[in-house]
C-alpha cells in the first residue's frame, strides 16, 4: 500500500496511534526521534514533548529537504501539530501499548531516525548529533506535578545550577522590586543571564535607580504565566553569539504552547502543617483551530496569591528566639570573635524608646548607663511598652556595646518579612494562521498586573550613633535627621514617675532639667511598610516563510517585539520637620493636649497638614491624626520599555557526503529605555541654590533615566563532516558550528561575539560535543546614568575586631591594618550602624567580557534502554566585570592588598579615632570572576515490562537527576582572589533527583532535593566563628496524582515530607532553604481537561 512504502517500517506503529497523522501525510515520508519521554527532566539533545505517548514528528515532501524554523515548528508541518488538553493527571500516565511502542524505539531499532529541532544557542535546527550547546529542559509535566506558582522559585528547586535569587518573594523585599524574581545561572549574576520568551527578548523588570533590586536588564519572571509553559530550555555558557549581550552566563528560553486546543482548567491551594503560608492558583486556558486547521488560537488566564510571612512566624528557626551569630559573652574566655547564640538583642535603640541625658551618647557603655539614666540594678531604663513607666534593659552582656543576648531589647527579627505577600493576574493570548504551505504568521499578546505588600514598619532610627540630635535648626542647618530625638521635660504625655525619674537624672549630672533625648526605632509610624504595584504589557508577532531560488531552498522569517514594564509604589515616609513640630506637645489652657504655638509645616505632600501632638513613649501610642501629619506618601514610579526587531534567512551551500553545509544570516535592531520617577515626597524640598534638602531619613532621590539603542549582524554556519550513512570506522557523526555577531551599540560602541563547536560521537551509544564562545554584557542605564546620590550603608570592616580574623589572607589584612595604628580590639561603627557616602553611575564604562567553553559526555547506551546520561564542564571567565563597589568591597580591596595603601584607599576616610565617616561608591569595570562547574544530568525509564513480560501492567518507573558541582568560582579586585562558593547559599555540590512511578490513571512522585557541606563563612578565619562548618542536608518532597475521569484529574503534594530543619537553622541561606523554614506543607490540585 502507498502508505505503507511512504512510511516505511514505522507504519505499523503510526496506523494504530496516529491514523489521522497517516492520512495527513500521505506522500511524505516522516523521521520519528527516538527520544525520552517527556517527563525526563534534563534533554540535553533530544526534544521534549508535552505528552509521553506522542511522538514528534517532522516532515520531508518527496521534492525536498525541511527544516525546522529558527525558534519555531516546521514550516511545513505546523498545521499537523497541535497540542490537545490531556486529561492525563501532572505526571505522564502511559498506557502499556504505547510504552511498547516507545520501548521499542529506546531499544534501538531505528538509531538513525534523529529528528531536527531546535536547539536554544543556535540559530539553526540541530539533531542530537549535531547540538553543542549543554544545558537541560525543565517542562510542562514537572511544573504541574510540583505545583509551582513561580517559575523563577521552581528552576532554583529543579536545577541546582540556578543561583539564589538576588531578589524574589522569599525575605524581605526592597519596596522598589517586590513581588518581584530574578533567575540567574551558575552564580555569576542575573544580570548576566539572558531571558528569552519563544527566542527573543524581554523586557528588564529591574528598577533604574541605585536603590533599586537589580542593576542590569534581568528580567521578573513572575510576570511569566506558569500554566502557557511547554517547556524551559537552559543552556550554559557564553550564547551571545545566538542572541547578543547578556548572555554570558547562559541563556533560558521560556517556551509557549501556542498550539494548544481544547479547555483547560485547573484550581490549587498551599498551605502549611502549621495552618499559615496560604497560596492559590487559578488558571483557565483554551484553544482552538480556525479556517479548516490554517489558524490557531490559544487564550489564557492565570490568577496567582500567597500570604506573607514574618521571621517571627518561625520564631526558634530563623525568629527572635534564632541561633545567630553573637560576640561571646563579656566574660568569656573564647578563642572565637562570634560564636553561636540564641535570643540576640539591641540594647542602645529600641521600638519603645532609651531616655537619654546626653544626645551625644548611647545609652550605656558594657552595660553601663552612659548616655542614658542608670537602672538600680545596673544598665539603663527604657520606656515599658504602654509608656507609662521606665524598666531596666535587660540580657546577658556581650563583648559589643550595641548587644545583648536575650532580654528585653530589640530584636531585628521582629521587623523582617520571611515571604511577601502578592498577588498576580495574566492575561495572555497567543496565536498562529497558516496563509499557505509556504507563508506563516505567529503572534503573542501579554497583560500581567501584579502587587506586593509589606506589612513590617523598618522604622525611623533615632540615635547619637548617627547624627547630632535632631532638633528643627541641626535639621535645616545641617540636614541631620537621625540624631537622638529632642524633648521637653514636661511633655504631657510622661507620667509624674517618668518625669520625676528624668528630671533627677538630669540635676545629678549637673545639666539642665528643661529637655531630655530619646533613642528609638520608631516602627510605629509605618515608614517602610509599602503596596508595590507592577504591570507588564508585551506584544510580539512575526511572519516566516519560504520559497525557491537559484536552486536553493530558503526559509526566513521577520519578528517583532515590544513590552514595557512599570511598577509604583506607595510607602509612608516619616517628615522630619512635622515630627518635630510633633513632639513639641503642650498643654492647652482647656486642659487636652496639642502642639506649640508658632508651628512651621514642612512643604512635604503629608497626609494632613494640621499639627497634631505626638506620643512616642511606650509602642504604638501614637494617634491617627499624629501619624497623618508626621508622614506623606511616597510614591516612586518606575517604566522599562524595549523595541526589538530581528530578520533572518537560511538556506545551505553545497551538499557533502554527510549532508547540506547549512547558513543563516540576519539582522537584529534592539532599543531599550529605562525611567525613574521618585516622586516629590522622595526628591525633597529643593533650596535657592539648587539643591534638595531631604523631606525625611530617605535622602534626596534624583530621577533616572536614558536609553539605549543597537544595531546588529549575525550569521551561523553548520558543516556536517560525516553521518550515520556513511559507516565510518570510530566515526558514527562528526560535525562542527560557528556563529558570529557584530554588535553596534551607541554607548559602548561596536563589537565582536563568536561561538565555534563541534560534535563527534565515536558511536551510536556515546559521544562528545563542545564550544568556545566569547560574549559580552553592556553597562545598563542604571549603571551608566545614575545620578551622584547620599546612601547610607552599613559594612565589614576589615580592620574590626570581628573581621580582623578574616578574608583570603587574614596576616595580610592585620598587617595593613596595624600599619595604620588601628587595634586589634577595635569596634567600628560602620559594622553596628549606618554611614553616609555617596553612590552613582559611571558615563564611561566598557563591556565586559566573557570567554567560556563547554564540554559534554554523552552516553545513551544502546544495551540499557531508556538510559541517558550527559555531563558537562563549563567554563566561564569574565574581565572588565562592572561592579558597584561597595564600602565592604573597598575596604576589602584596600586592606587585603599587598599593594598598600592602593586607590581603593584613598575611596574611604577615617577620623582620628579610626571610625569611617565617608566614602564614595560607584560603578566601575573594576573585577573579574571566573567560575568553573559540572553539570550532569541523567535520565532512566524503565517499564516493568521489560523486566519480566509478566509485569506488563504493573507500570513504569522514571528517574531523573540534575546535578551541580563547583570546581571553581573566584572574583578578583587588584590581584587578590575571594572564593564565591561553598557558602550556605551556593554549596559546592547539589542535586535534585525525582523518581516517578506510573500505573494506569495513577502517577507518584518523591522528589530529593540535597545540598551539600557548607560554611556560614567562606572568607572565614579559624577563629572568626565556632561552628563554620555545615553538615549536608536534604529534605524530600512527594506528589501523589490520579485521573478520576477522562477529563478529571487531581494531585495532593506534600514537601518538605519529613519536616527537615538544617543544622543552625537561623544562619542559613533564606532562598535555598526555604522550605525547610516553612516545615511540612500540602498543595491540593484540581483539573478539569476537556
Amino acid at each position: 500500500m502507498a502508505e505503507e512504502n511512504t512510511i516505511g517500517k514505522y507504519g505499523r506503529h503510526l496506523r494504530k496511534c496516529c491514523p489521522d497523522l497517516l492520512r495527513l501525510f500521505a506522500g511524505v515520508s516522516i523521521t520519528v526521534l527516538t527520544a525520552f519521554p517527556s517527563y525526563a527532566q534534563t534533554t540535553q539533545d533530544h526534544v521534549t514533548t508535552t505528552t509521553p505517548v506522542k511522538k514528534h514528528v517532522v516532515a520531508r515532501k518527496s521534492a525536498r529537504k525541511t527544516h525546522v524554523t529558527p525558534h519555531g515548528t516546521p514550516s511545513s508541518a505546523r498545521r499537523s501539530s497541535p497540542s490537545k488538553a490531556s486529561p492525563a493527571s501532572s505526571m505522564p500516565s502511559v498506557t502499556q501499548d504505547h510504552a511498547q511502542k516507545r520501548d521499542d524505539l529506546y531499544g534501538g531499532k531505528n538509531a538513525d531516525a534523529i529528528e531536527q529541532v531546535t536547539v536554544t544557542g543556535t540559530r539553526l535546527s540541530q539533531t542530537r548529533l549535531t547540538n553543542v550547546m549543554a544545558g537541560t529542559t525543565l517542562d510542562a509535566d514537572q511544573l504541574k506535578a510540583r505545583g509551582y506558582t513561580n517559575l523563577g522559585l521552581a528552576l532554583l528547586r529543579e536545577n541546582p545550577a540556578f543561583s539564589v535569587p538576588s531578589n524574589s518573594q522569599i525575605g524581605s523585599q526592597n519596596s522598589w522590586g517586590a513581588g518581584q524574581t530574578f533567575t540567574g545561572l551558575l552564580a555569576l549574576g542575573e544580570q548576566r543571564t539572558l531571558t528569552l520568551i519563544n527566542g527573543m527578548r524581554m523586557v528588564g523588570g529591574a528598577t533604574a535607580s541605585i536603590y533599586g533590586a537589580g542593576t542590569g536588564s534581568q528580567v521578573d519572571v513572575g510576570t511569566i504565566p506558569t500554566s502557557l509553559i511547554k517547556k524551559i530550555d537552559t543552556k550554559y555558557g557564553g550564547a551571545g553569539a545566538a542572541y547578543g549581550a547578556d548572555a554570558v552566563a547562559g541563556v533560558v528560553n521560556y517556551e509557549l504552547d501556542d498550539h494548544f486546543t481544547g479547555v483547560d482548567f485547573s484550581a490549587q491551594g498551599d498551605w502549611t502543617q502549621k495552618l499559615d503560608a496560604p497560596q492559590e492558583k487559578i488558571y483557565f486556558k483554551a484553544g482552538t483551530t480556525f479556517d479548516h486547521g490554517k489558524g490557531g488560537l490559544v487564550f489564557d488566564v492565570e490568577y496567582r496569591n500567597a500570604g506573607g510571612m514574618v521571621y517571627n512566624d518561625r520564631r526558634n528557626l530563623i525568629g527572635s528566639n534564632s541561633e545567630t551569630y553573637l560576640w561571646p559573652a563579656l566574660d568569656s574566655t573564647s578563642p572565637y570573635s562570634y560564636v553561636l547564640t540564641r535570643n540576640e538583642r539591641y540594647i542602645q535603640v529600641n521600638a519603645s524608646g532609651i531616655p537619654l541625658l546626653n544626645g551625644y551618647q548611647n545609652p550605656s557603655l558594657y552595660g553601663a548607663a552612659r548616655g542614658g539614666i542608670a537602672a538600680p540594678g545596673g544598665g539603663a531604663l527604657q520606656f515599658s511598652k504602654d509608656g507609662k513607666s521606665l524598666i531596666p534593659i535587660t540580657g546577658a552582656l556581650v563583648q559589643s556595646n550595641y548587644y545583648a543576648a536575650g532580654g528585653n531589647g530589640m530584636s531585628f527579627e521582629d521587623y523582617d518579612q520571611l515571604f511577601t505577600p502578592s498577588s498576580s493576574l495574566n492575561l495572555t493570548h497567543v496565536g498562529h494562521y497558516d496563509f499557505s504551505d509556504h507563508l506563516h504568521a505567529t503572534w503573542q499578546a501579554w497583560y500581567q498586573r501584579g502587587e506586593a505588600k509589606s506589612t513590617i514598619s523598618d522604622g525611623y532610627w533615632s540615635s547619637a550613633m548617627f547624627d547630632a540630635p535632631l532638633n528643627m535648626d541641626n535639621y535645616l542647618n545641617s540636614s541631620n535627621v537621625n540624631g537622638a530625638l529632642t524633648l521637653r521635660t514636661d511633655n504631657p504625655y510622661l507620667t509624674d514617675a517618668e518625669r520625676s525619674t528624668i528630671v533627677n537624672a538630669l540635676a545629678a549630672k549637673g545639666l539642665p532639667t528643661d529637655q531630655f533625648y530619646m533613642a528609638r526605632d520608631t516602627h510605629d509610624l509605618r515608614e517602610g511598610m509599602f503596596t508595590t504595584t507592577n504591570q507588564m504589557f508585551r506584544f510580539q508577532g512575526g511572519l516566516n516563510g519560504d520559497f525557491n531560488a537559484v536552486g536553493r531552498h530558503f526559509e526566513w522569517n521577520v519578528r517583532g517585539e515590544y513590552s514595557r514594564y512599570m511598577n509604583s509604589t506607595a510607602t509612608p515616609m516619616v517628615v522630619t520637620q512635622n515630627l518635630i513640630n510633633a513632639l513639641d506637645a503642650v498643654r492647652l489652657p482647656d486642659g487636652s493636649i496639642g502642639c506649640a504655638p508658632g508651628v512651621v509645616n514642612s512643604t512635604a505632600p503629608t497626609v494632613s497638614k494640621t499639627c497634631a501632638p505626638l506620643n512616642l513613649f511606650g509602642e504604638n501610642q501614637a494617634s491617627p491624626a499624629a501619624i497623618d501629619y508626621t508622614t506623606a506618601i511616597a510614591k516612586p514610579k518606575n517604566a522599562n520599555s524595549q523595541r526589538d526587531l530581528q530578520a533572518e534567512i537560511h538556506s545551505t551551500v553545497v551538499h557533502l557526503p554527510a549532508g547540506d553545509v547549512r547558513w543563516d544570516i540576519g539582522y537584529e535592531h534592539r532599543r531599550e529605555a529605562y525611567n525613574f520617577d521618585s516622586g516629590a515626597a522622595l526628591r525633597g524640598e529643593q533650596l535657592a541654590d539648587g539643591s534638595y534638602r531631604q523631606y525625611g531619613d530617605d535622602i534626596p532621590i534624583p530621577n533616572t533615566g536614558g536609553a539605549y539603542h543597537t544595531h546588529e549582524v549575525f550569521g551561523e554556519l553548520d558543516v556536517p563532516l560525516i553521518s550515520p550513512n556513511m559507516h565510518m570506522p570510530a566515526a558514527y557523526s562528526l560535525s562542527a558550528t560557528a556563529n558570529g555577531r557584530y554588535i553596534n551599540n551607541n554607548m559602548a560602541g561596536g563589537y565582536w561575539t563568536y561561538m565555534f563547536g563541534g560534535a563527534w560521537w565515536p558511536t551510536q551509544d556515546f559521544g562528545f560535543s563542545g564550544n568556545y564562545a566569547r560574549s559580552v554584557r553592556n553597562p545598563s542605564v542604571t549603571e551608566l546614568f545614575a545620578p551622584k546620590s547620599r546612601v547610607a550603608n552599613m559594612a565589614s570592616d576589615p580592620c574590626s575586631q570581628e573581621d580582623l580574623a578574616n578574608g583570603p589572607d587574614p596576616a595580610t589584612r592585620q598587617a595593613n591594618c596595624a600599619r595604620e595604628g588601628i587595634p586589634s580590639n577595635f569596634e567600628s561603627n560602620i559594622v553596628n550602624y549606618t554611614v553616609f557616602g555617596t553612590n552613582g553611575g559611571n558615563p564611561h564604562l566598557k563591556n565586559e567580557v566573557s570567554t567560556s567553553y563547554t564540554g559534554s559526555a554523552h552516553f545513551v547506551p544502546r544495551f540499557v534502554p531508556g538510559l541517558q546520561l550527559d555531563a558537562s564542564f563549563v567554563d566561564v571567565k569574565i574581565s572588565n566585570e562592572i561592579t558597584s563597589l561597595g564600602i565592604s568591597s573597598i575596604m576589602a580591596a584596600c586592606y587585603d592588598s599587598k599593594d598598600f595603601p592602593n586607590a581603593y584607599c584613598n575611596l574611604f576616610t577615617r577620623d582620628a579615632d579610626h571610625q569611617v565617616t565617608s566614602y564614595e561608591e560607584g560603578y566601575v569595570n573594576i573585577a573579574g570572576q571566573h567560575m568553573q562547574a559540572l553539570e550532569a544530568a541523567l535520565n532512566y525509564n524503565l517499564p516493568l515490562r521489560r523486566i519480566n513480560a509478566a509485569w506488563r501492567d504493573f507500570g513504569e518507573f522514571n528517574l531523573s537527576v540534575n546535578y551541580n558541582h563547583y570546581v571553581k568560582n573566584t572574583t578578583s579586585y587588584l590581584g587578590t582572589s575571594y572564593q564565591g562558593f561553598g557558602g550556605t547559599g551556593q554549596p559546592q555540590d547539589s542535586f535534585t533527583a525525582n523518581l516517578n512511578y506510573m500505573r494506569g490513571p495513577l502517577t507518584l512522585q518523591w522528589q530529593t532535593i540535597y545540598y551539600g557541606p557548607s560554611q556560614f563563612g567562606v572568607q572565614a578565619g579559624k577563629y572568626a566563628q565556632n561552628y563554620n562548618d555545615r553538615p549536608d542536608f536534604a529534605y524530600f518532597n512527594a506528589t501523589i496524582g490520579y485521573r478520576i475521569t477522562k477529563n478529571f484529574d487531581v494531585n495532593f503534594m506534600i514537601n518538605n515530607a519529613t519536616n527537615a530543619v538544617p543544622r543552625y537553622a537561623g544562619t542559613t541561606s533564606l532562598g535555598r532553604y526555604y522550605d525547610a523554614m516553612l516545615g511540612r506543607a500540602f498543595q491540593l490540585q484540581l483539573g478539569a481537561h476537556f
